[in-house]
């Protein structure tokens, strides 16, 4: 049998030769699937959150308009950073690292139009990740597109003036390279002493015998940001092409700009663009994910485009703006929540490469984790402070009971590299890769276990206790919760690993050491009517938008809902946590995660809904007014938690599914254990489940069907172990097919594309 096949199939083969004949799955017309979940706009954007937005994983480009004349197209571009020297940080100064190497404003490029805008009309293509509009003014247009393409440092622009608007022009405005903190200072409460000295020398402009112009600053610490373009007349089309490079600490980022724009100039423009859709074209369909509603689908598919442009397979860490670089006090990685949320949803999306910069950076980057430590420790310990470079990952790391000079609560926050290890963690199990394991996971998890070692001390109870430490977002506490969960997770981690890599204790002799942690670790402390507390003596008594306190819930699984008391236990926390008000962006997607933890479709929904709010035009978002990545794309991982859980040996299908979404569809969600999983929800019931087996293996599946009858292949084994559970054995490329029984085998169809009428859910 063959793979129906419309537009693009939903999943790609990888079956090997000795697989038996696969089964048929639903198909997707990809182009008019995605086509409805578009972004459309019918009156210029005036901001930064409402305007459609392009990237490649480094380079970023983002439209709104500056006045009625004047549109501008930022520059952005993920690498480039500052890199003054660690040693010149005052630990006593809140930011040093963002000041000193974070990242820098870099220029954009304005269309300057000759009379006022009366009209526009834009559309930006998931499809082909392009953006398309037309300006109008009293007797003239503008027609006009721009993408950043996929595989090549290179935004092109093109434009075709009529009428009124003939003369219109692009003029690119070079900025100075500015840590876009300090050019916040004097608003909300950010001193003006935070100007950097001296600082970085202003760009320096010049125009190549070729026509091809440059901007290129030098920075004080070395390296350097450069940015090429040059613009073409042909038939009446304005065409300009531009890169933007960073180099360190060579000062050749001017050479590999202007390489670019010239082979880009030069290309056949048909082949080129052709390129860049291919890929995206190829993105896609790695899963499939459709809830019936209309909002919430565009708003998925949004953030999967989202994904691409913010970072690509072992490029940069999303940090908090991606490649469009805005004021900010947070022009860094963030590593106390939003750097690992960003990441959250490439793993059950079956997107590796939009996971893979975590693993990538933490390892290569491994000597500057221990240069983040206090001398003493590390000859066998990394950690990662609150916020660091994403070039470099440098930033001091407080330590349990104080690290002085140093602002009093960064001092004190010493967990984030275990919650970081953890998403290295999480693509090791949803890819079995056992190199990861081996060369990555294991000795970053080892090392960041270590540092806490030199900490713990025994108290009166014989139990292994923590100085005070920081729980991220809320306050100080002994034995706090955030730490022990983590803690308590990497340790028990490692033994799993070293079981796994069959090492014993004349292998690895931290394997007692572990185990002694794991037996004699400080429980978490619990408050009757709260439920878990912040640490020792030290409950939840406010808004807290973080769930620092909730780590073993979610995202660590260490604490589940399966025993009546550990269910009450996360209710009871949950509950608490969302008592103070109005919460935040990010606590409505946590709160939706526990939700569908508890398999609470309707309160995870409702979670879900207060997301909205906060959502911009263009599906961005802000807190304070300050730009942030991470909740919108922690969004789209709370509806997959909705629609596949993965944890405790088990898959379970559609786990938390609200009456609003009776129809749903998933195809390719990849599960632990490197299990693929497709199906169809029809009224409120599953009508069908495929597990594949990429790398082979045991596991549960859960589908919601309490009598289901199943086809498999030839080396598959199924076993019913009741109430709806089904223990399953394959090879690699085995599958099972489950659906209800008394019905004949599903039968493979067409997804509908659901028209959403005449106005899309997100744009102007």
């Amino acid at each position: 049998m063959k793979w129906k096949t419309i537009g693009l199939c939903a999943a790609m083969l990888w079956w090997n030769a000795a697989a038996a004949a696969q089964p048929e799955v639903d198909a997707v017309d990809w182009p008019a699937f995605l086509a409805e979940q578009d972004m459309c706009w019918k009156k210029l954007p005036s901001q930064w959150y409402e305007g459609p937005f392009l990237g490649n994983g480094e380079q970023g480009t983002l439209l709104y308009k500056l006045d009625d004349r004047t549109l501008r197209w930022d520059v952005g571009c993920s690498a480039a950073h500052d890199h003054r020297p660690i040693e010149e940080d005052d630990l006593a100064e809140k930011g040093a690292a963002v000041l000193n190497r974070g990242r820098h404003f870099i220029g954009h490029l304005r269309l300057e139009l000759p009379a006022d805008v009366t009209g526009f009309e834009s559309r930006l293509s998931l499809w082909d990740a392009e953006a398309t509009g037309t300006l109008s003014a009293k007797g003239g247009t503008v027609e006009w597109s721009a993408l950043v393409h996929a595989t090549e440092p290179v935004m092109r622009f093109e434009l075709v003036a009529k009428g009124s608007l003939e003369e219109t022009k692009f003029v690119y405005v070079a900025e100075e390279p500015r840590n876009p903190r300090a050019v916040r200072a004097g608003t909300l409460r950010v001193p003006r002493d935070e100007m950097r000295v001296p600082a970085n020398p202003s760009p320096v402009r010049t125009t190549l015998d070729d026509g091809v112009r440059t901007a290129v600053q030098n920075l004080y610490a070395g390296g350097q940001t450069a940015v090429a373009w040059v613009e073409k007349s042909v038939g009446g089309k304005t065409m300009l092409w531009l890169s933007v490079k960073h180099s360190f600490p060579d000062k050749n980022a001017v050479v590999q700009a202007v390489e670019a724009v010239r082979a880009a100039a030069s290309a056949d423009q048909v082949a080129w663009v052709q390129t860049h859709r291919d890929w995206w074209h190829n993105y896609y369909p790695h899963s499939f994910v459709s809830v019936g509603d209309r909002y919430w689908d565009s708003f998925y598919w949004i953030q999967q485009y989202k994904l691409a442009c913010a970072t690509r397979d072992k490029g940069w860490i999303i940090d908090n703006q991606g490649p469009w670089l805005q004021p900010t006090a947070w022009a860094a990685l963030w590593w106390n929540l939003n750097v690992q949320l960003s990441h959250s949803g490439g793993y059950v999306a079956n997107r590796r490469g939009m996971v893979s910069a975590m693993s990538h950076r933490l390892d290569i980057n491994r000597d500057n984790l221990a240069r983040n430590v206090a001398e003493p420790y590390r000859a066998d310990s990394y950690a990662i402070g609150r916020s660091t470079s994403g070039w470099d990952l440098l930033g001091s790391v407080g330590q349990p009971g104080g690290r002085e000079p140093m602002d009093a609560n960064l001092g004190r926050e010493v967990g984030n590299l275990l919650w970081g290890v953890h998403n290295i963690d999480l693509e090791y199990r949803y890819w079995r890769d056992a190199e990861l394991r081996d060369d990555v996971l294991y000795p970053l998890l080892t090392r960041a276990v270590n540092y806490y070692r030199h900490f713990l001390v025994e108290n009166k109870d014989g139990q292994l206790s923590l100085p005070e430490t920081y729980s991220p977002e809320y306050r100080r506490a002994t034995d706090c919760t955030y730490d022990i969960d983590l803690l308590g997770w990497g340790v028990g981690r490692l033994l799993e690993l070293a079981s796994e890599k069959g090492l014993f204790e004349k292998d690895e002799p931290l394997i007692p050491v572990w185990k002694e942690i794991q037996a004699k670790l400080v429980p978490v402390h619990l408050d009757g009517k709260s439920g878990r507390m912040i640490g020792r003596g030290v409950k939840l008594t406010g808004r807290h938008r973080h769930w620092s306190h909730l780590m073993a819930i979610y995202p660590l699984l260490t604490l589940t809902p399966e025993a009546p008391a550990d269910r009450e236990l996360i209710d009871r926390s949950l509950t608490h946590w969302h008592s103070f008000g109005r919460a935040m962006g990010y606590s409505f997607t946590g709160g939706a995660c526990v939700a569908a933890l508890l398999g609470d479709g309707e309160r995870a929904f409702g979670f879900l809904n207060g997301l909205k709010s906060y959502l911009q035009a263009n599906t961005f978002y802000s807190e304070i007014g300050l730009p942030v990545m991470e909740t919108p794309l922690h969004g789209a991982t709370a509806m997959q938690e909705m629609l596949l859980q993965s944890w405790g040996g088990r898959l379970r299908v559609f786990p938390a599914m609200p009456s609003e979404w009776p129809d749903a569809q998933i195809h390719q969600l990849r599960g632990e254990g490197a299990f693929l999983v497709s199906a169809r929800r029809e009224q409120g019931k599953t009508q069908w489940v495929l597990v594949q087996a990429e790398a082979g293996g045991s596991v549960q599946v859960e589908p919601q069907l309490a009598n289901a009858q199943w086809a498999a292949a030839n080396g598959a084994k199924v076993k019913n172990d009741g109430e709806g559970i089904y223990s399953i054995q394959t090879s690699p490329g085995d599958w099972v097919m489950f659906w209800p029984r008394g019905k004949a085998r599903p039968k493979p169809s067409v997804i509908p594309v659901a028209p959403h009428g005449k106005r899309h859910p997100f744009g102007l």
